[in-house]
């Protein structure tokens, strides 16, 4: 083992976390606190943060599930070209809009778990500032099966509001609609 001076590391927690769970059992032992204060050497940062495969990976798993369904339902579609697209959350409904999956990055932007919003419609994130056009907007492109963007205000599990664009996209089966692959990404 490297004898590193590990107290006037800058960046401890990221070295920590850059190490196997074995190495790093050995860094624990051998770290003894000191008597004084230093100030700030880290921003708290870890590894993940910095891994660049964290994202890849989160892809390729919504991109399993999604080929899971797409098995199980007979659907017709180009997932792998639909996510292409930039997206943070992912929901799939059935024909009547009600939610049958959803990613993690949907609890991650909403605050919602996917237990929570099975069953549910994405009705459940409006709120009064809603906009009733972009409502009535939503069910006219849903009603003509073809994919659509658009912009709508939402509510997240602790009432803030968000600005969400979606883009919806008709997933078919035996040349009908049977879902809708909605990828939704937080406008800052």
């Amino acid at each position: 083992m490297a004898n590193y001076n590990l107290w006037d590391m800058a960046g401890l927690d990221v070295f920590l976390q850059s190490l196997s769970e074995q190495q790093r059992e050995k860094y624990f032992n051998i770290i003894e606190p000191q008597t004084y204060l230093s100030p700030l050497k880290s921003w708290g940062l870890s590894a993940e943060f910095f891994k660049p495969t964290a994202l890849l990976e989160t892809r390729q798993k919504d991109r399993a599930s999604l080929t899971l369904l797409a098995n199980q339902f007979h659907w017709k579609a180009n997932l792998s070209e639909i996510l292409t697209k930039s997206y943070d959350a992912l929901i799939v409904t059935d024909f009547s809009q009600k939610i049958v999956w959803a990613n993690n990055g949907f609890f991650k932007m909403t605050g919602y778990s996917e237990s929570y919003a099975i069953g549910k419609t994405p009705s459940f994130l409006q709120g009064n500032k809603t906009s009733t056009q972009v409502k009535a907007s939503i069910r006219e492109k849903l009603q003509r099966g073809e994919p659509f963007t658009e912009e709508v205000l939402n509510y997240k599990k602790d009432q803030r509001e968000y600005w969400c664009k979606i883009q919806i996209f008709p997933l078919l089966s035996a040349g009908l609609t049977t879902h809708y692959l909605a990828l939704e990404t937080e406008l800052l």
